[in-house]
C-alpha cells in the first residue's frame, strides 16, 4: 500500500521538476513576455494545465524557475582563500545548469516580472553574499562581486565575444581570478 502512495507523490515530483526545468530553458531562450504555457508544457512533455496546478500560473512559474535558478551556495559554499580561482572555475567551466542572467534580463520588459527578478536577486544573492563577506563593508563587497559577476555573464550568454566563448583567454581568466580574490580581500 505504500508504493502506491509514493508512487504518485514520486511522478508528481518528477512533473514537477520537468515543468521547472523546461520553463528555465524556454524563458532564457524567449525572454518572459515571449515564453508561452504551451511552449514550457511541449517542452517537458505535459498537459499546460499542469502549470496552474502545481505553479499557480505563468508569473508564479517564473518566479519558481528563476529562484531555482539563483542558488547562493554556488558562491558561498567556496573557501574565501581560494574564492577567485573558484568562483571563475565554477562560472567558466561549468555549461550544465542554466544561467539566470537571461531570464532577469527579459523580465525587465515587465513589471511584474523585474519586480519578482528585483526582489529573487537582492533575497537569493545580495543578501547571502553580504553575510558570507561579513564586516563592515560586506555590501559593498557584495555589489562588487554582482557587478563583475554580471559583467561577465553579460558578454559570455548576452552580448557575446570571443574572449568569453569556451574557455576564457588564460590572461582574462587571470584578471578574473584577482578581481573576485580581491573583493573577498579587501
Amino acid at each position: 500500500m505504500q508504493t502506491t502512495i509514493e508512487a504518485p507523490a514520486r511522478d508528481a515530483d518528477r512533473t514537477r521538476a520537468a515543468i521547472l526545468f523546461a520553463a528555465q530553458q524556454v524563458f532564457a531562450a524567449k525572454g518572459f513576455a515571449e515564453a508561452g504555457v504551451r511552449d514550457i508544457t511541449a517542452l517537458a512533455g505535459v498537459n499546460p494545465s499542469l502549470v496552474s496546478r502545481y505553479f499557480g500560473g505563468k508569473l508564479k512559474l517564473f518566479e519558481a524557475a528563476l529562484d531555482a535558478a539563483l542558488d547562493p551556495r554556488l558562491m558561498t559554499d567556496l573557501p574565501k582563500d581560494q574564492f577567485g580561482k573558484m568562483i571563475v572555475a565554477r562560472f567558466a567551466d561549468e555549461d550544465d545548469r542554466v544561467s539566470p542572467l537571461p531570464m532577469m534580463f527579459s523580465a525587465a520588459s515587465d513589471r511584474e516580472a523585474r519586480a519578482i527578478a528585483q526582489r529573487l536577486l537582492r533575497d537569493r544573492v545580495f543578501e547571502p553574499l553580504k553575510h558570507w563577506f561579513g564586516g563592515a563593508s560586506a555590501d559593498v563587497k557584495a555589489a562588487r562581486f554582482m557587478m563583475v559577476s554580471l559583467g561577465f555573464f553579460a558578454y559570455r550568454d548576452q552580448l557575446p565575444l570571443a574572449e568569453f566563448a569556451g574557455r576564457v583567454e588564460p590572461r582574462l581568466r587571470q584578471w578574473l581570478e584577482r578581481e573576485f580574490q580581491a573583493i573577498v580581500d579587501d
